[in-house]
């Protein structure tokens, strides 16, 4: 009987570990934020995680351009597609992000980027991936105005 609970116990452990996807769960900043506002990101916590088979999710907030910082909240993502506009259904595709505008006044806009192609990969991104999302955010905003 032991023998049994204890292959048992390995079957579920191998089920969750091998088909879970292991994401952040937190909020956090990238870029230069202002020193004097300077906090603990509650990403620096290891224990912050969320599980999921389909994608981990970081959403991006650009604030306004001129800053040199974006907000963004990081967490499990359950569906396989996101409604970016009130009329534009996109299916998700991992390593890209979308543009998500929300319908109130002024319109509030953010870039929800997906992944899963490992574990934690909605994680703080490189110096170099920050400074490409945040220029393509800049040239995106400039060209819509």
């Amino acid at each position: 009987m032991m023998y049994f609970l204890q292959q048992s116990f390995i079957f579920v452990l191998t089920l969750h570990y091998g088909f879970s996807l292991y994401c952040k769960q937190c909020n956090g900043w990238t870029g230069h934020y202002p020193p004097a506002r300077n906090t603990v990101s509650t990403c620096d916590n290891r224990d912050n995680i969320c599980y999921t088979t389909l994608f981990c999710v970081k959403i991006v907030d650009p604030m306004r351009p001129g800053l040199h910082y974006a907000t963004f909240k990081s967490d499990c993502y359950y569906q396989v597609s996101i409604q970016v506009s009130p009329t534009n259904l996109s299916y998700i595709t991992s390593g890209r992000c979308y543009p998500y505008l929300e319908g109130v006044n002024p319109t509030q806009r953010w870039w929800y980027c997906f992944c899963n192609d490992r574990d934690y990969c909605n994680g703080a991104p490189t110096t170099f991936t920050l400074l490409g999302l945040i220029s393509t955010i800049t040239v995106a905003y400039f060209v819509r105005n």
